[in-house]
């Protein structure tokens, strides 16, 4: 029986693209130009259009100091907890032709290294043509916290909104694999996303 005729589980999965990109960028814009109004709206617009150059410093700001999902960061994880109900909401209800539904989710396999071909930079100070931030993860080159602030700010959403999977990619250097204790400090912490709401974890 061919695929496209329905068979007996017949959902579709979408996947959102660059979350991290987007909270990142939104949490800067409410931060900078409509709370503390230090950066006007049309200051950030033009250097986002000239992919920041000769913009250093509002790079600086938005890159480096702005708040990021990723750190514990109520100001940016809101946006997140947010945006990703807004997903699931517009998704419910939904039926495909095969008379399924469709499940939201935030994998983003390799479109986060495509999309950028389509879009310019953003306001979170990522540039033209540097990639999104991968599946559900933090954005790339961006100050972090550490692992424990990550995966606090990752279980906030709700992940059975979002239950079409999309994992939490951690890069670990291999000196934290270099003896047994740390090996157990790496297993309590993949146990304690899972503790936390958590749905998937990736460990490189």
């Amino acid at each position: 029986r061919d695929i496209s005729l329905g068979n007996r589980y017949n959902n579709y999965g979408i996947h959102g693209t660059g979350i991290s990109t987007a909270v990142d960028s939104l949490a800067a814009i409410k931060k900078y130009v409509f709370d503390e109004k230090s950066i006007s709206a049309k200051d950030l617009i033009r250097a986002v259009e000239d992919n920041f150059e000769d913009h250093y410093d509002l790079w600086i700001k938005l890159k480096y100091h702005a708040p990021k999902m990723g750190n514990d960061d109520d100001n940016a994880d809101n946006i997140a907890v947010s945006l990703l109900d807004y997903f699931s909401e517009l998704s419910a209800g939904l039926v495909n032709e095969r008379g399924g539904c469709y499940r939201p989710g935030t994998g983003s396999a390799m479109y986060y290294l495509w999309h950028v071909k389509d879009i310019g930079a953003s306001a979170d100070g990522r540039k033209r043509g540097e990639p999104l931030s991968a599946n559900f993860s933090p954005g790339l080159n961006i100050k972090l916290k550490g692992p424990l602030s990550i995966i606090r700010s990752f279980s906030k959403p709700d992940m059975k909104k979002i239950m079409n999977g999309g994992p939490l990619t951690l890069e670990l250097h291999n000196s934290v694999f270099r003896n047994q204790e740390s090996i157990r400090k790496v297993s309590t912490l993949v146990k304690a996303y899972m503790d936390m709401g958590g749905q998937q974890l990736q460990i490189n």
